[in-house]
């Protein structure tokens, strides 16, 4: 290759110093070869450039020079390690000429025997294009330590280069990102990036790393440096050299930034290259564990922090962004370490005075865990104290419990004697430890101190007594109490000075559901939907997300009342989203979703699923101080063992409830739920008049001053179930009165549809075919939009499915829009629970064993005493078994069950 007047031009630097440059760095002893990474750098051949940008320290060298290393020789790999003094585009490109001339893809030649003259021009530029274009097969050309290259015209090159697809593959190691049209590279699909997050280690990799550096751990140690380092490569090393010093691994719990070797490193390849003015905005921004702009401005006491932090992050400075958006930063561990290390020994005072200016802006912008948690770090104890009583103390009630708990139980005990505030921090610790007396003793000794309190922290300790009401009535399961304590806390919301303090608005949203909770338990389903939604609202402006699980909960159960399956399982599915990304499965608030959702699927005849939720409900009701839910979420247990036939054990399960409550009454609306289920019981054991005076004594017209009492919710399901035993009692007037009266005003569509169907099987028993007709096709027009099953299949007869298969031999065509509902109504009617079939009603457990004691020659007398039961229970087994079988008495029991193959 001849160039014009070669007379002045540079020539190529001695043989020393160009081998040096152009020599593959050794690799360091113990390299651990990865895979993943080592794959991706070799699909990024395929492109024009490969990007390998981190900070100091994380390996990037050393993963490119061992995949150069153990990769094959074709295509040839070129390395070329750059400084400072590259920036001069002579030598830039004298260098580079000579890196692919060594490769030998050199056709010419005329790499090698390049002579270039100052200035480079683009003709230069254009003649090394050229030549590189005419290369014999593909080369690797690597640009280690690239970020010492800042010449425009040496970028500007390089970006020309990396326009034109060449037989030249670029691996270009900086610890910063390069101006090198990037964007562009990235649209055109030929630019593959490797960054600090890539080079990170893993778990395994880290481990085999720690296993090299002689270094075996246990699982759990090696995990917390993985943590403590971030997979940073250097970090690990100096972790390994740290242990290799120390007698037991234990001590590896000491590795920190402050430690000497890490200080070091970190000052010396990080913080000494950052003006002083940077280094000063690191120090007082270090206080926070994360950062935004505001934040940033507030703790540097400067504008300007945005572009300062963007810059950070962009010249891998061991600063992250969080998010794509990049409003919020983060600093490495192990730099956070080292300058709030150098910030204490250098300013004591201001780190104080940090920790407390983040403390007071996390509580302005609701993020109390951080608040609390800046508080604790500087042990202003009384901060503490001021942050729970503002707001922090419904936080501490809802998803963040535990963090909260390891925060407050670092406070000095004799502290928390000083004042209200701290009085009520130690009943919130107390709360969350489930300590209930412990919570009552200290809040009244909050209100003890409160003669102690200036103007506006009485009136906000005092605020906070108000809620501890509403908490205590809780804890008590008393409904009415609940309803008074949360109205007065709306009542002292409402009132203009309390509203402006800073806990009012994280106040409301629980004090609004809670309202909606005490209705809904007190039967006012309809008086709590508002309070419940209005929560709801307020719940998602201010971000209390657990109060919008428990509204979404309720008004589930709500829209369930109303026979409303579609809408509840809606309310009820947002709210089990939440759960289910939040960790929230066993929270209390959690019970009532699974409870409604128990009795969805129930209702639609999905037992397995609905027990799936049953269970659920009681692992959440460990944790639940308020038992009200309890009676109900164990009434769906029964209930459901009833659909399968398990009368005994729905019986248990209720005279367990019994003793499980030691007298204590059920609220209003749970108590009926419970009583409807007690009495199918009865019904199922032939006890139709021990059913009829449960359910008597529930529609006694409570007194129309109480409120609590006064609610109809769950009466219509209180009737339907009088309704079938005034029919089992023979009693057809009283039962079709009840039955009319359901079918015109009941807004329930469950209990709507379950009394035209059993209208429906009555008439049909009577030979009243186009009265049972005109029934069916009633339940199936309000049963079908909401998808409800249960009650075709669950009135313990073949009558509904022998009704179902009429209906549909008698439709013609075209088929009416419920065709499909009704085919699948038959095929849940022929899976329902059958002990034998010739049977319109299974026999139960308990008289299985009956029936069987009624074949030997045993007195009723023996029976009893054998089974360890009474000789009128006896009689009450056999008086159903004979029911069941169509006979009249035991001779006849004994033939028909041998018939059957019972006995």
């Amino acid at each position: 290759m001849a160039w014009p007047d070669d007379r002045t031009a540079t020539p190529l630097p001695a043989v020393g110093l160009l081998a040096s440059k152009l020599a593959m760095p050794q690799l360091p002893s113990g390299l651990v070869v990865r895979p993943r990474l080592v794959d991706k750098l070799e699909e990024g051949t395929a492109g024009r450039l490969t990007l390998v940008s981190a900070g100091p320290g994380w390996g990037k060298t050393s993963l490119v020079a061992g995949w150069a290393a153990t990769r094959s020789a074709i295509p040839p790999v070129a390395w070329l390690s750059l400084d400072s003094f590259d920036n001069d585009p002579v030598l830039f490109w004298s260098y580079v000429a000579a890196a692919v001339h060594r490769t030998g893809e050199d056709r010419s030649g005329a790499l090698g025997a390049l002579m270039i003259k100052p200035p480079v021009g683009s003709d230069v530029l254009r003649r090394i294009i050229l030549e590189l274009s005419q290369l014999r097969r593909p080369v690797t050309l690597v640009l280690d330590d690239f970020g010492e290259i800042h010449n425009p015209e040496v970028l500007n090159g390089i970006a020309d280069l990396l326009r034109h697809p060449l037989p030249l593959h670029l691996v270009v190691i900086t610890r910063y990102d390069p101006r090198l049209r990037l964007n562009r590279l990235r649209l055109e699909g030929v630019l593959t990036e490797v960054r600090a997050e890539d080079l990170a280690f893993t778990e395994s990799e880290s481990g085999e790393l720690l296993i090299r550096a002689g270094l075996d751990l246990p699982a759990a140690l090696s995990s917390r440096i993985l943590e403590r380092t971030e997979g940073w490569a250097a970090g690990l090393r100096l972790a390994a050299m740290f242990a290799a010093t120390r007698a037991e691994v234990d001590h590896i719990e000491e590795f920190t930034g402050t430690e000497a070797s890490v200080a070091e490193y970190l000052f010396d390849e990080v913080l000494a290259a950052v003006p002083a003015e940077r280094r000063r905005f690191l120090l007082r921004t270090s206080a926070a564990d994360r950062l935004c702009a505001d934040l940033a401005d507030l703790l540097s006491g400067r504008t300007g922090s945005q572009r300062e932090l963007e810059g950070l992050e962009a010249s891998n400075a061991f600063v992250m962004a969080l998010g794509a958006d990049r409003r919020w930063f983060r600093y490495h561990p192990l730099l956070v370490d080292l300058l709030r290390h150098r910030l204490l020994l250098d300013e004591p005072e201001l780190a104080g005075e940090l920790h407390r200016r983040a403390a007071r802006w996390f509580a302005g912008h609701g993020e109390a865990i951080e608040a609390v948690r800046h508080a604790v770090r500087v042990h202003d104890w009384q901060l503490v104290g001021e942050l729970m009583v503002n707001g922090a103390a419904m936080r501490a009630l809802s998803g963040e419990r535990q963090a909260f708990a390891a925060l407050l139980a670092q406070i000095p005990v004799a502290e928390l004697r000083t004042s209200a505030e701290l009085r009520v921090s130690a009943a919130i610790a107390c709360f969350i430890a489930r300590d209930y007396t412990g919570f009552g003793s200290h809040v009244a000794h909050a209100r003890a101190l409160l003669d102690g309190c200036d103007e506006d922290s009485r009136r906000s300790v005092e605020l906070f007594l108000c809620v501890a009401n509403l908490v205590l009535s809780r804890v008590q399961g008393s409904v009415r109490d609940l309803i008074s304590a949360s109205g007065e806390l709306l009542r002292w919301l409402s009132d203009n000075e309390m509203a402006r303090l800073p806990a009012a608005s994280v106040y409301e949203a629980p004090a609004l559901s809670n309202f909606g909770v005490g209705l809904v338990w007190s039967a006012n389903v309809d008086e709590a939907e508002q309070p419940l939604r209005e929560s709801l609202d307020v719940a998602s402006a201010t971000r209390i997300d657990l109060t919008s699980v428990n509204s979404l909960g309720y008004l589930a159960l709500i829209e369930w009342e109303r026979g409303n399956l579609r809408a509840a399982q809606e309310a009820a599915g947002q709210a089990l989203e939440i759960i289910e990304q939040r960790g929230w499965t066993e929270l209390a608030q959690a019970i009532v979703v699974y409870l409604v959702l128990a009795r969805i699927e129930l209702e639609r005849n999905h037992p397995e699923i609905a027990e799936e939720f049953i269970n659920a409900g009681l692992a959440a009701e460990r944790n639940d101080p308020d038992r009200t839910p309890y009676p109900a979420l164990r009434a769906t247990e029964a209930r459901l063992r009833l659909a399968a036939g398990q009368v005994d054990r729905a019986e248990d399960l209720m005279a367990t409830l019994g003793s499980e409550l030691h007298g204590a009454a059920m609220a209003p609306l749970a108590g009926r739920w419970a009583t409807v289920v007690q009495a199918e019981i009865d019904l199922a054991q032939n006890r139709p008049d021990r059913a009829e005076r449960r359910l008597r004594s529930l529609l006694t017209v409570p007194e129309a001053n109480d409120p609590v009492a006064h609610g109809s919710a769950g009466l219509d399901e209180v009737k339907l179930c009088l309704a079938r035993a005034e029919h089992d009692l023979g009693h057809l007037t009283a039962a079709e009165d009840i039955l009319s009266s359901l079918r015109e005003r009941s807004p329930n569509k469950v209990i709507k549809a379950r009394a035209w169907l059993f209208t429906a099987v009555v008439a049909d028993s009577q030979r009243m075919e186009h009265r049972a007709l005109v029934a069916v096709d009633q339940a199936l027009s309000i049963a079908g939009p909401e998808d409800i099953r249960r009650p075709f299949v669950a009135l313990g007869s073949g009558r509904p499915e022998t009704l179902l298969r009429h209906r549909r031999q008698l439709w013609g065509d075209p088929e009416p829009t419920d065709r499909d509902f009704v085919d699948a109504l038959l095929e849940d009617t022929d899976s329902a629970p059958r002990a034998v079939a010739g049977l319109d009603e299974s026999l139960t457990d308990r008289e299985h064993v009956v029936l069987s004691h009624l074949a030997t020659l045993d007195t009723t007398k023996e029976i009893a005493a054998e089974l360890f039961v009474s000789v009128n229970t006896v009689k009450a087994h056999a008086h159903s078994v004979y029911r069941k079988l169509a006979v009249h008495n035991r001779r006849d029991a004994v033939r028909r069950a041998r018939e059957l193959g019972l006995i």
